[in-house]
């Protein structure tokens, strides 16, 4: 008998298996066919965590197998430059978050998953405002936040905002607590060292780092990645199957190529809207 309680076929030929330790995959010939979906009738936190994990990973790796051209090293990008490109990314997707959810609730309770309906509720009340946190930010550092964002709109954040719209609307709305705990996920990439660095490269004493702290491991979201994983495993297969294949949907949006234009880009967008307004002349 298998150690791995639940599969899961995936985009690409993947086949995904997961038990309440690990995760493993298998790519298959393009003429076999796969396998059918097995998960167990009733979830487990332990194996959901495997299973989310699995998919992720898929996605990501896909995104960087598609990849083309060479991936820019982190240590060719300025700290504060990335950060400010990243807030403007952030305005993008925590701005969608609360809206989406909402509809994707509303779409919920029309289908009688009343339980559901009421946890995307939950996540979009404890989504609501952070699109202002990042605003907050960018006018902390001196930045027209209004003028900012409307001229760098991160190509990953642009579409992983349309994505969230479109779950929401999607034949299985359900799907958006896939995209949700993806990003929650990542989000624990922001360890309290990664905030140090950050705030160690803004202008001494400019707080700026609202959103950030928010969204990392020493904020909220490491609280709700374990309550989305306690949730999905209680949720039936199928609903977990559609869940964990968006979560492999959005970690290949999200890992589709870094957009950031560059550090000497960023610097000339700066210094133009942050040059001074010349005064007006005297007649």
């Amino acid at each position: 008998m298998s150690e791995f309680s639940e599969s899961l076929s995936l985009p690409g030929g993947l086949h995904l298996e997961a038990s309440e330790e690990r995760f493993r995959l298998h790519r298959l010939p393009p003429w076999q066919p796969g396998p059918a979906d097995s998960l167990s009738a009733q979830g487990s936190a332990r194996a959901t965590r495997q299973l989310m994990s699995g998919a992720m990973y898929s996605g990501f790796s896909a995104a960087v197998a598609a990849a083309t051209g060479p991936r820019p090293s982190s240590a060719q990008r300025d700290v504060f430059l990335r950060y400010v490109h990243g807030l403007a990314a952030g305005w993008r997707t925590t701005g969608v978050t609360p809206g989406a959810m909402r509809r994707a609730a509303d779409r919920l309770e029309e289908r009688g998953q009343h339980a559901v309906a009421a946890h995307c509720r939950h996540v979009a009340e404890e989504e609501t405002g952070h699109d202002t946190l990042a605003w907050l930010d960018m006018e902390a550092l001196g930045l027209p936040a209004a003028t900012f964002v409307e001229r760098l709109r991160p190509r990953t954040a642009m579409a992983l905002a349309e994505r969230h719209r479109e779950l929401a609307e999607a034949a299985e709305p359900i799907a958006v607590l896939g995209y949700a705990y993806v990003l929650e996920r990542t989000s624990l990439n922001v360890t309290a060292e990664v905030i140090a660095e950050v705030e160690a490269a803004l202008p001494a004493g400019v707080f700026a780092t609202r959103c950030l702290r928010v969204h990392s491991a020493v904020g909220s979201d490491i609280g709700h990645v374990d309550e989305s994983l306690e949730f999905i495993a209680e949720l039936p297969a199928r609903d977990r199957a559609i869940i964990a294949r968006e979560a492999f949907n959005t970690a290949r949006i999200m890992g589709a190529g870094d957009d950031y234009p560059g550090d000497d880009a960023m610097r000339d967008l700066l210094a133009e809207l942050m040059q001074p307004t010349p005064a007006l002349a005297c007649a």
